[in-house]
Order: structure tokens, then sequence, then C-alpha cells
């Protein structure tokens, strides 16, 4: 009897196949991602937990953890190696240079964390963790445009970042609002329907405006890199709803982005390698040319003018300043760099071992057209962005768009989500097949 019951053929009646369902553990990462500052933002504004920088890396630690336990078995022995070069080469920097900084380790676990999971988890999990932000990010986006008054008084942007360390208790509240520093275009002038929406500037679940046009930029790109000729209704909607958000976040570097995307999409450089690799080398290039052009002798770089072009010239007279040993990591920089992202980069690992991560991405293999695409998308973003801030390596949109990067490597090929798929059909079959342990 009970080989008779293990043969699935010898059933007079097939038994109903029992679909086994897995956990989206990789949307629910990246969701995760996304709003966990929002819910301390919460926390800290009824008062019910003091969000000092330490909750905040705490939160993001136990997050790069369990995101870690999932991709453990997929680490390779070279990632191993390179890593504990890396970390190595940065604590030799560190004894000489004592205020280099080790979050670069910090972003590059996120990129590769990330990265990982989206292979693990998929296309169809990517499009989810997708819909579910830009669902949450529309909802509250909303709210917040139509209501700021109670926005601020649910969520008080201000006293989180001042309670996180990221403004200074000092700073002057200019806009006399609940919102980030950049919340309010002021007498700047809002670029896109100023008389329509005002000076206000959403941030949504983001929590402040760059991170909300940071995650319309690289969301387009990913539209761009997987639509073909003619896009589904959901991609069209998908790329309506990004420009929607980079309205509402008033970002005009998006704009411009997402425009320098479109452009290099339709040319014969949309794959090339060399294209990644060229695109921050000759930003970093340009950026200190045109720094020298505004040197001013015997004058420390500051930021004239808080908006694109003061930023673009800070970033510039900032790297023309230095000396090589800043330029190698060796010395500290005599100016703060968080508000330029080259100059973070190179601070803190210095232009050989930058040049050489940058070498491994742009020259890493692409397992089709999509993922070759997203790469150069991301190197769009990537070189534009890092010459005005680092807010590109927050985990708050990071996390999303290296999990993207990650899925595209799946389209076409049996990769971890295919693995998965099949062992999934596998587990259906022998479920089907009638329990022959029993």
């Amino acid at each position: 009897m009970k080989a008779f019951a293990a043969t699935p053929s010898s059933y007079s009646v097939p038994r109903p196949a029992i679909r086994v369902k897995t956990f989206p553990v990789g949307t629910s990462l990246v969701v995760l991602c996304a709003v966990f500052n929002v819910f301390l933002c919460f926390v800290s504004t009824r008062g019910w937990v003091f969000t000092s920088s330490s909750v905040v890396a705490a939160a993001e630690m136990l997050i790069l953890i369990a995101g870690f336990l999932v991709i453990r078995k997929t680490i390779s022995r070279r990632i191993m190696i390179f890593s504990t070069l890396s970390v190595m080469y940065m604590i030799g920097a560190k004894m000489i240079n004592p205020e280099l900084s080790f979050k670069l380790i910090h972003d590059a676990a996120i990129a590769y964390i990330f990265y990982q999971i989206g292979v693990i988890s998929g296309m169809r999990q990517a499009r989810q963790a997708i819909w579910i932000i830009m669902i949450l990010t529309l909802t509250l986006a909303v709210f917040e445009i139509f209501n700021p008054a109670v926005f601020g008084q649910i969520l008080n942007i201000w006293q989180y970042y001042v309670q996180k360390g990221g403004i200074s208790t000092t700073a002057i509240n200019y806009s006399q609002t609940t919102f980030f520093a950049s919340g309010d275009r002021g007498g700047v002038g809002r670029t896109f329907f100023p008389s329509l929406l005002g000076p206000h500037r959403v941030s949504s679940i983001f929590l402040e405006p760059v991170s909300l046009g940071n995650y319309a930029t690289f969301v387009f790109g990913w539209c761009l890199a997987t639509c073909r000729n003619r896009p589904g209704q959901r991609q069209i909607l998908l790329f309506i709803l990004c420009f929607v958000c980079i309205v509402l976040t008033d970002s005009r570097f998006a704009s411009a982005c997402c425009a320098l995307m479109a452009l290099i999409r339709i040319s014969p450089l949309r794959s090339s390698s060399f294209t990644v690799l060229l695109m921050p080398v000759i930003a970093t290039v340009l950026l200190t040319v045109a720094g020298s052009l505004h040197e001013i002798p015997g004058w420390l770089p500051a930021i004239k003018s808080d908006d694109f072009s003061g930023r673009l010239l800070f970033s510039g007279q900032l790297l023309n300043y230095w000396n090589l040993s800043q330029w190698m990591a060796f010395a500290p920089s005599p100016v703060y760099t968080a508000d330029t992202g080259y100059a973070y980069i190179l601070s803190n690992l210095g232009l050989p071992f930058s040049l050489v991560c940058l070498v491994m991405f742009a020259f890493s293999k692409n397992n089709n057209q999509t993922a070759a695409m997203m790469k150069t998308c991301i190197a769009v973003y990537f070189a534009t962005s890092l010459c005005i801030g680092a807010s590109i390596f927050s985990i708050k949109t990071a996390a999303l768009l290296w999990m993207l990067y990650g899925a595209t490597q799946t389209i076409g090929s049996p990769g971890a989500g295919g693995k998965a798929a099949a062992r999934k059909a596998g587990e259906d079959r022998t479920l089907q097949g009638g329990f022959s342990s029993r």
C-alpha cells in the first residue's frame, strides 16, 4: 500500500495541486527601508521616543543584518577578498587621516546586500516593491500638499532631523514650519506650477524633497531600461507617476537627470561599459576645471547660494582647493564634504581605490540588455547626483535602487529568481504526487 501510494499515476482521481507561497522577503525589506524613517519621525513627534542618531543607526543595522541573513549563502569568495582589502585599505588610511569615515563601508553594504536580494527575489518582487512604495508615497504626498499644517503636526520633520543630528540645533528655521530645511522654495520660486502648488516642496514618506526626487529619478530609469518599443499600460502609468513625483517635489535635478537618461536610452551608448566608466570621471574633471576658473586665493570654498548652480560651484571649488593628500584620503578635507558627493567618496576612499571600484562596476557582467541599460541609468544618476550631494547613499532610496538592478539580471535567464520558481514548481509537483512519505 505504501508503494502504491507513492505512485502519482495510480490515483483514480488526481489530487489538486497544493501551491507553496513564499514570503516576499525582498519586497518587505525594501519597503521597510523606505518607511522606517517616517515611522521614527511619527513616534518622535508624539514624544514616545527621542530619535537620536544611535536609534536611527540601530534601525538601519537591524535591516542590514536581516538582509545579510537572506543573502548569506550567495556571497562569493571574490567579494569577501575584495571587501577585506577595502576595509584594510581604509583602516590604513585612517591611521594617517584620523578624520576618515568608515560610513562608506555601510553604504557599500547597502548596495551589495540589496543587489543580491534583487537577484534572489526576481522581477516580480521588484515590481511589487515599486508599486507599494509608489502608492504609499503618493497617498502621503496628496495629504501633505492639500493639508500641510496637519501633516506638519503629525510629522515634525525639523525636530526629527535635529534629534538625529541631520540639522544643527543652532540652525535657524527660516520657513517657520516643521518641514525639512529644503521643504520650501521661499523667495527662489517653484519651477513646476508655482501658482497652483505654491512654494512648498513635497517630501512624503522620504521626509526630505531631495530623496523623493532621487526616488522618482531612478524609477524613471528602471522604466526606461525595462520597457520595449511598446511599453505596457503599467509602465506608461509608472512614467506618469514619476513625473507627478518630480512636480510635487519640484526637483530640478530629477527633471534634468531624467531627460539625460531618455537621451542616452535612444543613443548607441545605452549599454556601453565605457560610458558607465567615463561619466563620473568626466563629471569630476569638469567640476575641478570649473572650480579652478572660479578660484579665490586664500578663501575656503563655501556654498554661496543653496541651489543647483551654487552646489555645483562649491563642489568644483572644493576639489580644486584640495592637495594631492586629500585626493588620496591621506589628509582631512579643510571643508566638510557632506554637500558634495565626489569629495565625500574621495576623502574617505581615495582616488586609486575609487577608480578600482568604478572599473569593477562598469565592467561587471550583464546577463541581458535590460541589466546593461539599467546600469547605464544608474551611472547617469550617480554621475549627476554626486555633483551636488551624497544623498544617493541613503538607505531609504538606495535599497530599492539596488534591488531593481539586481532583479534586472534575472530577466530571460534562470537566475536566482528563476531557480526559485523552478524549486517552487518542483515542490508543487511533489505535493501533487500524493505525499509519498505517508
